[in-house]
């Protein structure tokens, strides 16, 4: 991340100080870090997300259909070795569908589905399935 400096707080103040038609969180986040993360950037914080531990599951009703990552049916080695084999061409993104800001990240590979995103401080996936 590109540390903040008194220019881009101030920027910041500003964004949210105005009423603008704007998307405000996708303004700020322009604004403090200058880039969108891609594949390799996503596929480099899930890793190491899934390797530390340190990842949670978002609440839904199907869960058992289609989070296998949270039922046990499928081990965090196992979603590690699949994910590490990917590339850009198995990765799309989507806005998530409750927090339009947060872009959710979307790995299809050899029948496999995850579906994850970040929302600092954390990881969250939504569905790691066949």
């Amino acid at each position: 991340m590109v540390p903040l400096s008194a220019r881009r707080i101030k920027a910041v103040d500003n964004l949210i100080n105005l009423n603008s038609k704007l998307s405000c969180n996708y303004e700020i986040f322009r604004i403090l870090y200058s880039w969108r993360m891609g594949f390799k950037q996503a596929k480099f914080a899930v890793l190491m997300a899934l390797e530390k531990g340190d990842f949670l599951h978002e609440a839904r009703n199907n869960i058992n259909e289609k989070n296998w990552l949270k039922t046990g049916q499928v081990s965090v080695s196992e979603v590690v070795e699949i994910i590490k084999i990917c590339n850009g061409n198995h990765h799309t993104e989507s806005p998530h569908h409750w927090i339009s800001s947060v872009t959710v990240h979307v790995i299809k590979r050899d029948g496999w589905y995850i579906k994850f995103y970040f929302l600092e401080p954390n990881t969250y996936f939504i569905s790691v399935h066949r």
